[in-house]
């Protein structure tokens, strides 16, 4: 579909600060073509920087409505911009690119920039990279590299913003020294860290937090509550159903507790929770609440049905294992196949480029040798 403005358009009205930038003209920042990008690119710096800063905040708002509209080139053209606040916005704007493309740079706004709000951004922003890596979805040597760029931030960052989000991030990660980290920065005095803590715990998909993340679902700090519900959401603990919903129909008035206490019930399904979200709508007046509550239900739906094909699937496992055999039969190497750069959407050229460190002094293939001693608990924790 033909876009109503085209790219010169909207860059004149951008650069024309007489006037008032039209917000029907963000839609024309959506999925842009290359000679698009490239009149963007060239005009960005000459844009009025108030301006630029606005762009990036409606962008990323539009975005969190209405995830059809696609800004990642908006995004990666202001993650070069010189100014700190406009970094931030875009890597808001990238958070779910998920385009390896971007690590290099990530990575070196986290150990480079001198503005620790930058530095704290881009933590944030290698957490889905981690969980990636998880699950063989990047190669293992970038997997490597973002574990200790991230361990490295955790240890010796001069912000504790910056190493509490780089905690944060590696809640994502199996390695062996994350759930000590976890553990230390729990036990800390300041509240702060109980809070990353539990995130990192919910991100973890790991079941020795339960007792743990129960132990605070009624914790007399609000902030660090809503974290615990969270991750019971997150881990999908059935031991917290009775808990949170006793809060939705006692402390109802809570609006940051019952949303969250939604969400995470969403995710852990179970008896008694689709009558609970029925009572609910009949209790609320906000149209923004009431859809929050009826999108949970679709989700409760989709979490019910998993349950049910995880059971059945427990019946198919031997004809699946029959299966795969026949499949090897005919001389596939299944191993070989997932560790191929064409089943993981690479050709070496794109891996040499991505990887390259000629723009950001990055040295993948020399990695340094950042063994388990190294992370080790300091003093401070």
């Amino acid at each position: 579909m033909q876009k109503e403005n085209t790219i010169t358009e909207v860059i004149q009205a951008l650069l024309d600060i007489s006037k008032p930038f039209p917000a029907s003209l963000l839609y024309a920042f959506s999925d842009l073509e290359p000679n698009e990008c490239q009149q963007l690119h060239e005009a960005w710096e000459k844009i009025q920087l108030p301006r630029r800063r606005a762009l990036l905040e409606d962008l990323t708002e539009m975005a969190e409505r209405d995830n059809l509209m696609l800004f990642e080139e908006v995004g990666r053209i202001a993650l070069e911009d010189s100014d700190d606040q406009v970094k931030i916005s875009a890597i808001d704007l990238l958070f779910e690119a998920a385009d390896t493309r971007l690590l290099p740079r990530f990575l070196f706004l986290l150990s480079e920039s001198e503005s620790k709000e930058v530095r704290a951004a881009a933590a944030n922003a290698l957490g889905p990279f981690v969980y990636l890596g998880e699950f063989d979805r990047i190669h293992s040597t970038l997997l490597k590299r973002v574990e200790n760029t991230l361990l490295k931030a955790y240890q010796s960052d001069d912000s504790e913003l910056v190493r509490r989000r780089a905690l944060e991030s590696l809640g994502y990660s199996s390695r062996e020294e994350v759930p000590d980290l976890l553990r230390a920065a729990s036990a800390r005095p300041e509240e702060t860290w109980l809070e990353s803590a539990l995130f990192a715990m919910g991100k973890s998909a790991d079941e020795q937090w339960e007792a743990f993340v129960l132990a605070h679902l009624n914790d007399d700090s609000l902030p660090v509550r809503l974290q615990a519900v969270h991750a019971a959401g997150e881990l999908a603990l059935e031991k917290a159903r009775a808990t949170l919903l006793r809060a939705l129909d006692r402390e109802f008035e809570n609006a940051e507790l019952r949303r969250e206490a939604v969400w995470a019930l969403s995710q852990i399904g179970g008896e008694g929770v689709e009558k609970a979200f029925e009572r609910l709508l009949t209790r609320l007046d906000d149209d923004e609440d009431m859809d929050l509550v009826e999108e949970a239900m679709d989700l409760l739906s989709f979490t019910e049905d998993k349950e049910i094909f995880s059971l059945m699937d427990l019946g198919l496992d031997e004809d699946l294992e029959k299966s795969l055999d026949r499949e090897n039969s005919f001389g596939l190497d299944r191993d070989e196949e997932e560790e191929s750069w064409e089943s993981r959407g690479y050709n070496q050229e794109e891996w040499d480029a991505y990887t390259s460190d000629d723009d950001y002094d990055l040295d993948l293939d020399d990695e340094e040798d950042l063994d388990d001693d190294g992370y080790e608990d300091d003093d401070e924790f």
